[in-house]
């Protein structure tokens, strides 16, 4: 009967989980990291949490040129050129076992996320509850973290019931039935609007808007918690004045009062050379709080209530 029990057990794949968080909802909270995502933002902070399947993340500065990696690897994925490590991304996702991360000994190779069961994730927000004080909760983001639909389902119902405050973090590219399953158990929602117009919200992030658009709609119509949209602000790609105009006609359009810019910054870059990617966001500089108080201001003559960065007020 235990086993039985243990083999419908929900799991899914989380590559971070930071307690104490202060910036993802009301109060202090824990903040889950879901592997997958449905874009692929240029600018994207966290791109080992991208890939739906796990990946090797390859850290030059702890390999000591051991070749335990490449001498273990079934799909001959690895090789050397010189001192550098080369990986076949293509053949690595074919790869179930990932036997290189055990055999490498320095940490020079991980994984990007790991496997975690609905009970054990309880365990930790249950541990991290006494730290939370009388307004915290759990945010789940990722990612996307409505891919793992039946996971966070399962998550977001056993918080609700143990009456935990539930918030989510989504692109809002994702099947709106996804969101019909969790509006039961959820009390918050951020929702990402990056570009209103379709080609350059498919050049920046590899999906054009018109499903994220529609669900920003009906989730503004069904869903009776808190909804708050957010600009994540790319210089020179989303801060011009049509894009803003649209975003302020939009919001009106469906109710809606609040927006919270979140700056374009580059602390996640050096993540892209463990996935032997090129970082992009490079090409667009941070913007200044002089730039940030002028779209503020748009906002706000508007009459849309405008927070910048973490002066969002829960």
């Amino acid at each position: 009967m235990i086993l039985e029990q243990n083999k419908k057990e929900k799991s899914g794949f989380v590559f971070d989980i930071q307690g104490l968080s202060m910036h993802d909802g009301p109060g202090c909270r824990t903040t889950i990291f879901l592997n997958g995502c449905t874009l692929n933002c240029f600018w994207c902070s966290n791109p080992e949490g991208i890939s739906k399947t796990l990946v090797p993340l390859h850290f030059p500065s702890k390999c000591i040129s051991c070749d335990n990696c490449i001498n273990s690897c079934p799909e001959s994925a690895i090789t050397r050129k010189e001192d550098k490590l080369l990986i076949s991304r293509k053949l690595c996702i074919e790869c179930n076992d990932k036997i290189c991360i055990s055999e490498c000994y320095t940490d020079a190779l991980k994984l990007s996320g790991y496997e975690i069961t609905a009970s054990k994730l309880m365990d930790i927000i249950q541990r991290d509850r006494q730290f939370w004080g009388s307004e915290g909760g759990i945010t789940l983001t990722g990612g996307e973290p409505l891919l793992q639909i039946s996971f966070v389902e399962e998550i977001l119902r056993r918080s609700h019931e143990s009456y935990i405050h539930t918030a989510i973090e989504t692109c809002g590219n994702i099947p709106f039935k996804n969101f019909q399953q969790v509006i039961p158990y959820l009390d918050w929602v951020f929702f990402d609007l990056k570009h209103f117009d379709s080609q350059k919200h498919l050049s920046g992030t590899d999906a054009n808007n018109a499903l994220i658009i529609e669900n920003a709609k009906r989730l503004a119509l069904e869903f009776r918690g808190r909804l708050i949209f957010r600009l994540p602000l790319i210089p020179k790609f989303n801060d011009s004045p049509e894009n803003i105009k649209s975003i302020i006609s939009f919001l009106k359009e469906i109710g809606q009062n609040e927006i919270n810019i979140l700056p374009l910054h580059h602390l996640g870059r050096e993540k892209y050379n463990a996935l032997d990617k090129e970082y992009m966001g490079l090409n667009y500089p941070t913007p200044t709080n002089n730039d940030l108080l002028k779209i503020k201001k748009i906002f706000s003559d508007n009459g849309i209530n405008c927070h910048i960065g973490s002066d969002t007020p829960f």
